[in-house]
């Protein structure tokens, strides 16, 4: 078990997830988002889950909401996108977060997804009810 990778710990310490790796600055996302990229969905039950590297995601081409978010964060911070974020989003009928986002301003990257507007337009147009966001960089 991988405990210092257990998906709470994103939110809670982004900044220790995040690869500061140069080859961030160099990747291409959006092309790895559109074409690469495949989400697969594994149980979420907030103590189950644990992410991936963001370049183990990368090197698979696969990997839940999280591990997109974490690959998100990771370009993002080496092109110093500003409002660089990550959220973890509650449906109403859930006590618990079922759904994690990167986030930046303008632009939402949601599995495999880049939606232009702000997180809380996103939101507004979601099946969430809200979103905790943490800030990275």
């Amino acid at each position: 078990m991988r405990l210092r990778r257990w998906t709470p710990l994103t939110y809670l310490f982004p900044n220790r997830y995040v690869d500061r790796d140069p080859f961030w600055a160099e990747f291409d996302f959006e092309q790895w988002s559109e074409s690469t990229y495949e989400w697969t969905e594994d149980p979420w039950n907030g103590f189950r889950d644990f992410a991936q590297r963001p370049a183990e995601t990368v090197s698979r081409g696969t990997g839940d909401c999280e591990d997109y978010s974490l690959v998100a964060a990771s370009w993002m911070v080496a092109q110093g996108r500003e409002g660089t974020g990550i959220a973890f989003c509650w449906e109403p009928s859930r006590p618990w977060p079922t759904h994690v986002i990167a986030f930046e301003d303008g632009r939402v990257y949601s599995s495999g997804n880049i939606t232009e507007g702000t997180l809380d337009d996103w939101i507004a147009d979601s099946k969430y009810l809200f979103a905790l966001k943490r800030r990275v960089g």
